[in-house]
């Protein structure tokens, strides 16, 4: 997903939020995580693999026929998918909550696929200015439809109708758009290439989509759809942090793979890490602390109870952010191949603890098994990451951190229950104050010198 569509994402959030009831809301976060787990199965690494071929050709009629063989690959899996879909139907109705819906849905599929593919073959291909008309069309696409819905009084089902005629029209321009990078030539080992490159990339991407899948699946089927809202919403809150955390992400790896061999290298890494593991938890202690009135400001009162779920998503997904640094020495020795292992035991741990959290703990065990897996993910990252590359983190202070924010957060979300809002508000400034503070002591002299001479920007360019 651009960072345009992600954008759209959280713009029409607050409007759908406040205009469908939580049942509703929950049922339409859920339907759109499937859609997506849907298109990541059928595009299943493709995006990764014709970028990676794409870059290798030296000539504009070798690119064409590498898009026309992963096209073909798109094809293939597109109609295995539908068939799956056309022959499963009667026990995925209950997913789709009704017959029509899981019509529409399906029917949505071939054009999303097409336009994703288009999309990802102008940014590959560095097509700018059609990559930005596609990308541009997509955010007006969600906004329009969510203005509709709301403005003319109607359900789930015109909202995705809506979106079903925007998606042909788009796809037609995409068409247009695509028709010069097609060169038909079947070539059966640039297909074996494709495909082989693609499996490990597929496995990482429907895993990191089915995840978020199970945890809404487990709320809806154990819990109820009124929770399902609740968690929906607080998945959207946290995940504002995760816009930050990505944007920072695009920077970091770039980066670290161009710096790692400089001499002051561990410095600046373990620096950058500390930075941005005090930013983020900083800002998770300020979430908990305002979470009643982002949530009345953001969706409305009728959400109010899902303050109690952000504070273990938001810690959930901090670790996650941290992963992200951790794991860097997996691509530095050249094997991201063993990124599988972290994912691999992320996917059965999430499962396991999912069903004994929220067997005892409801829905807040089901929050909770997000920190639980990707804690567990991080631990196997960092080990292979240090085994393959070496060890640099000075990682106790990092626990430390994460300990401290965590007693903060539980302390604050009591005081939720204790307090008026503009008191809990003022102690979540005077913790958040504290934990900078405290952060700051675990610097080194090095470290503050360094803070001191070279700015923030000057270390993240590259």
């Amino acid at each position: 997903m651009t960072g345009l569509n992600k954008l759209s994402v959280l713009i029409t959030f607050p409007f759908l939020a406040r205009y469908f009831s939580v049942e509703d809301y929950g049922r339409l976060d859920f339907l759109l995580s499937l859609i997506s787990l849907i298109i990541v199965f059928t595009t299943f690494g493709q995006d990764s693999a014709v970028g990676r071929y794409i870059q290798e050709q030296k000539t504009k009629d070798k690119q064409k026929i590498v898009v026309t063989n992963s096209f073909l690959i798109h094809i293939i899996f597109l109609v295995i998918v539908l068939i799956l879909l056309i022959y499963l139907r009667d026990y995925l109705e209950n997913f789709f909550y009704t017959n029509e819906l899981f019509l529409i849905i399906t029917l949505q599929i071939p054009f999303i696929l097409f336009i994703s593919f288009s999309e990802n073959i102008f940014r590959w291909t560095f097509s700018k200015t059609k990559f930005l008309i596609i990308s541009i069309l997509n955010f007006f696409l969600i906004v329009v439809c969510t203005y509709l819905v709301v403005t003319t009084n109607k359900n789930i089902i015109t909202f995705f109708n809506f979106l079903l005629y925007g998606q042909f029209f788009i796809t037609i321009i995409s068409f247009f758009l695509l028709i010069n990078f097609f060169y038909f030539k079947i070539d059966k080992i640039l297909i074996k290439k494709l495909l082989k490159y693609a499996i490990p990339c597929g496995i990482v991407c429907v895993i990191s989509i089915f995840v978020p899948i199970l945890e809404r699946f487990f709320v809806k089927e154990f819990i109820g759809d009124y929770e399902l809202g609740l968690f929906a919403v607080a998945i959207k809150i946290s995940l504002c942090i995760g816009v930050l955390a990505q944007a920072f992400q695009s920077a970091w790896g770039p980066f670290a793979l161009k710096k790692y061999q400089e001499k002051d290298s561990e410095k600046i890494f373990n620096l950058i890490l500390f930075l941005f593991a005090t930013i983020i938890s900083f800002l998770i202690i300020l979430i908990i602390g305002f979470s009643k009135n982002i949530v009345s400001f953001l969706s409305s009162e009728k959400y109010i109870a899902c303050i109690f779920l952000i504070l273990p998503i938001c810690y959930g997904y901090s670790l996650q952010f941290l992963g992200w640094m951790l794991e860097i020495g997996i691509y530095i020795s050249k094997k991201p191949e063993l990124i599988l292992f972290g994912f691999t035991a992320y996917i059965i741990t999430s499962i396991i603890s999912l069903h004994i959290l929220c067997k005892y703990f409801g829905i807040l065990g089901i929050a909770s098994s997000i920190a639980v897996s990707f804690f567990i993910k991080i631990v196997i990252d960092l080990i292979l990451a240090e085994k393959y590359w070496k060890a640099i983190w000075k990682i106790k202070r990092i626990i430390f951190l994460k300990l401290l924010l965590l007693i903060l957060s539980i302390f604050l979300i009591k005081l939720h229950q204790i307090f008026a809002i503009k008191e809990v508000i003022l102690l979540s400034l005077i913790f958040s104050v504290s934990f900078l503070f405290i952060s700051y002591l675990f610097s080194t002299r090095d470290e503050r010198n360094i803070m001191k001479n070279i700015s923030f920007k000057k270390i993240i360019k590259y």
